[in-house]
């Protein structure tokens, strides 16, 4: 599921959680249409509570369009959804938020 992104510029990101094992996700996303936008250097990775809609940083993946993560267990059981902030710096102190998107709810 594509989330729009939100902001002047922002390219949406088709954000996929390919699995959840416990609280292990695997998670994947990409620019649409795929080649629209120069690739992505990094990116932060939020869990977001649909109910509160309150995003939670999870973990800041470099140089990869994929990662598995773990949840804290501070999370309770509930529905959620992954959203995805990607930038096209190559130093993420100083990156410039290029796209973001969230993918389809999942349970924990």
């Amino acid at each position: 599921m594509r989330h729009e992104a939100r902001g002047v510029g922002l390219a949406p990101l088709e954000v996929v959680v390919e699995s959840v094992e416990g609280r292990t996700l695997s998670v994947s996303w990409s620019a649409t249409p795929p080649g629209s936008h120069k690739p992505y250097e990094y990116a932060r990775i939020f869990v977001v509570a649909l109910d509160s809609q309150v995003r939670t940083y999870i973990d800041i993946v470099d140089g990869r369009h994929a990662t598995s993560l773990s949840v804290s267990d501070t999370l309770g059981a509930g529905d959620y959804a992954v959203e995805v902030d990607a930038y096209g710096s190559a130093s993420w102190g100083d990156g410039r938020l290029e796209g973001r998107g969230r993918s389809a709810p999942f349970t924990l």
